[in-house]
């Protein structure tokens, strides 16, 4: 039986299977979705936004319990209901009107 054995290298070029010997055509690499060396090389990296981020928010009891309260009304989480308040005020879809607020003339 042989035991096949794991040889670590700096030269790619020595190891199976980096000799060029299983690259994909041209044709099947586009089928595969992967772009050409020139196409690759006219590209940039994109680093996409995390969906969501954590944040810690303290509340009093009372408007905690007010809360779950309008949440369990509307047959949802509590924390789905803050989320999308929050994101509401955030996109200018609710409208906050602060009483006693200076307004600039």
């Amino acid at each position: 039986m042989k035991i096949n054995k794991v040889i670590y290298t700096d030269d790619a070029g020595e190891m199976d299977g980096f000799d060029g010997s299983h690259m994909l055509s041209p044709a099947k690499q586009k089928a595969a979705g992967i772009p050409s060396a020139e196409q690759a090389a006219g590209m940039r990296l994109v680093r996409k936004v995390a969906k969501e981020t954590r944040i810690n928010v303290r509340l009093s009891g009372k408007t905690l319990a007010g809360l779950k309260a309008r949440a369990e009304e509307a047959g949802m989480p509590y924390q789905t209901l803050a989320a999308s308040v929050l994101h509401m005020v955030a996109t200018g879809k609710l409208r906050l009107e602060l009483v006693g607020a200076r307004r600039g003339k």
